[in-house]
């Protein structure tokens, strides 16, 4: 029989090789007693995020999310997956319960940013994003080509423009 660990192993390895039939064959292969742990959730994860499986990456992001809350993955990946679901309210939630957790999360700042955007509250999206650059710079440039800030950005120019 092989260990839990080595089928992660091999899942990880599969998934990093774009190869995800066989991640998804080494996943299912781990015995039922074992799928709560962490390390069986994230590599579920990056499968669903890998084959777009939103729903499926929602429902293990959750898991994760409420088993070791202060594990930024779980909730970041729950609120992206509401977001590919349309979702965007849901997601907006999900992001703000993880940042009572994590709140030095600057992926979860910046994705809180980008749903608040989308919702149209770009003030709040204004202020979402200057934390998240706060906490890690590279935010600053990725911020310009994200399609979920451009409501942001359209009210930036209107404002310079007034």
């Amino acid at each position: 029989m092989i260990r839990t660990e080595t089928r992660l192993q091999y899942a990880n390895g599969y998934l990093d090789l774009g190869m995800t039939k066989e991640a998804a064959q080494e996943l299912d292969a781990v015995e039922d007693k074992e799928n709560f742990l962490n390390e069986y959730l994230s590599s579920h994860i990056r499968l669903h995020l890998g084959t777009r499986e939103w729903k499926r990456m929602e429902q293990a992001s959750k898991r994760l999310a409420e088993l070791e809350p202060k594990n930024p993955y779980g909730w970041v990946n729950w609120a992206y997956a509401l977001r590919e679901l349309n979702q965007i309210k849901e997601a907006m939630s999900v992001a703000e319960a993880g940042l009572e957790f994590v709140p030095e999360e600057a992926v979860l700042w910046f994705n809180f940013a980008c749903y608040s955007s989308l919702l149209g509250e770009v003030e709040d999206a204004s202020q979402y994003l200057d934390e998240a650059v706060r906490l890690d710079k590279a935010f600053e440039a990725e911020a310009v080509d994200d399609a979920d800030l451009d409501n942001l950005w359209q009210w930036i120019r209107s404002k310079e423009n007034a």
